[in-house]
């Protein structure tokens, strides 16, 4: 399986040919319509889900509940009550009715495996089957001809023994025969033996698995007829109910054969659930972007998407996070100074101010002698830092700060916060007494312009 070089634990489901890199869809762009790689804007190449997608060996309990839909179930009974109804009746009305029957059911499983087999995986609409089933199953029944046309030829030809064998050929292939009629919805490509061969080779042990799970609903679709031997409409009933339950099943397997093999039989599918990254926000996509270009060491290309982010999304806390990493991991303390007070106010709207600590604490990691350059932004986090149980932090952003801005309109309420801070310190209570007569004289004083 090829992995998202971002995300190395997400199956990859794009490829960019210029970056020889694999992407998920977390890390692309599609806000153009187009999917195009977010570093160098070329259009990328859809893998599909690839290997990430669950054999259907392993999902048999989703594909026994795959008709357990109200509107397939209703279609089952319906179809089961009618045909048995119509069997037990005889004469020509009731061929006419079976064969109506038929085509519908017919359709419906072939609608099953062609929708299934392009990624959607919840039973079709009913309404679908009602239309173009006639010519399915006249479609079918040239094909039966054609098969049959074709073992007497070789019959003819090559004798006996080689007809018995082409007919268990195509015994074991008639599967591959209606997978391939759904994919090209053509008779030639269903009947012709090479393609059929071909695709039973590319499906290798996948297609055997399938048909040992058919042969064994077959059967059990032969037990259930032993064990109501009986003639009347009830038995009849729920016979038909189990075999045209069971089609739907074999149906949905053969078009989830196709899904799970898509990338040998050379197209890219994929399932609805994963979503569409056409549908995503712009916000999401910026962050994409934000992301892959970290990622990559673009610094001035990601420098600039976060400045153009912060001013699209100012309340956006996710991107303030992003800006201050990106800050951090350049140490870039000047840029820091000017970001500080917006980053301040944005945590205080979404709740943010518990991990104001371990901001600072970063910060000092790489510049233990930081401190911000804005008297307004050294006491807010100093009152902040207080009530997280940092004193010692609140004390060294509140000290010479009547120095080093005389005209800070708020020193008096500043040096009060140091001297609680200072209280909580270790035999620090004298200097918490100095600072509060401080504090009540920067109250009383004029401010300094």
């Amino acid at each position: 399986m090829e992995y998202c070089k971002y995300h190395p634990v997400e199956a990859a489901t794009y490829s960019c040919t210029h970056c020889n890199v694999r992407q998920c869809d977390h890390c692309v762009d599609a806000s153009s319509g187009s999917v195009r790689c977010l570093v160098c804007r070329r259009e990328l190449e859809n893998q599909g889900p690839g290997d990430s997608i669950v054999p259907f060996w392993r999902r048999l309990d989703k594909c026994f509940s795959y008709p357990m839909t109200m509107q397939t179930l209703l279609l089952i009974i319906l179809a089961s009550a009618v045909s048995a109804v119509a069997a037990s009746a005889g004469g020509l009305q009731s061929f006419v009715i079976l064969l109506v029957v038929s085509a519908v059911t017919t359709k419906y499983g072939f609608l099953c495996l062609q929708q299934t087999a392009a990624g959607k995986m919840d039973a079709p609409d009913v309404s679908e089957a009602y239309l173009g089933g006639i010519k399915l199953i006249i479609h079918i029944i040239l094909i039966v001809l054609g098969i049959v046309f074709m073992v007497l030829a070789v019959a003819n030809v090559l004798g006996q023994f080689a007809a018995l064998a082409f007919s268990v050929f195509w015994l074991c292939c008639l599967p591959a025969v209606f997978i391939n009629y759904a994919r090209f919805e053509e008779i030639g490509a269903a009947i012709n033996p090479v393609k059929v061969a071909h695709l039973v080779l590319l499906l290798r042990g996948a297609y055997l698995l399938l048909l040992l799970f058919i042969t064994i609903m077959i059967l059990s679709v032969g037990t259930l007829n032993q064990l109501f031997d009986g003639q009347d409409v009830l038995s009849a009933a729920l016979q038909s109910v189990v075999s045209y339950y069971y089609w739907i099943v074999i149906f949905h397997l053969m078009g989830y054969l196709l899904f799970q093999k898509q990338h040998v039989l050379g197209y890219v599918s994929r399932l609805d659930s994963d979503g569409d990254v056409h549908n995503r926000s712009d916000k999401q996509h910026t962050m994409a972007r934000i992301g892959v270009l970290a990622k990559e060491g673009m610094f001035t290309e990601l420098s600039s998407e976060l400045k153009t982010a912060l001013k699209k999304y100012p309340d956006d806390i996710g991107i303030y996070d992003r800006y201050f990493d990106y800050l951090c991991a350049l140490h870039k303390t000047a840029e820091l100074d000017k970001f500080w007070l917006a980053y301040l106010q944005c945590l205080e709207k979404s709740g943010g101010t518990p991990k104001v600590a371990g901001l600072m604490l970063r910060i000092l990691h790489f510049a233990p002698d930081y401190l911000p350059a804005s008297a307004e932004v050294r006491f807010k986090l100093a009152g902040i830092l207080l009530k997280q149980g940092k004193p010692a932090l609140s004390v060294r952003l509140i000290n010479r700060l009547h120095r080093d801005y005389p005209g800070f309109e708020h020193l008096s309420e500043a040096y009060f916060i140091m001297a609680d801070a200072l209280d909580e310190l270790p035999e620090k209570q004298v200097q918490a007494e100095k600072c509060r007569l401080l504090a009540n004289k920067l109250k009383t004083r004029p401010v300094a312009t």
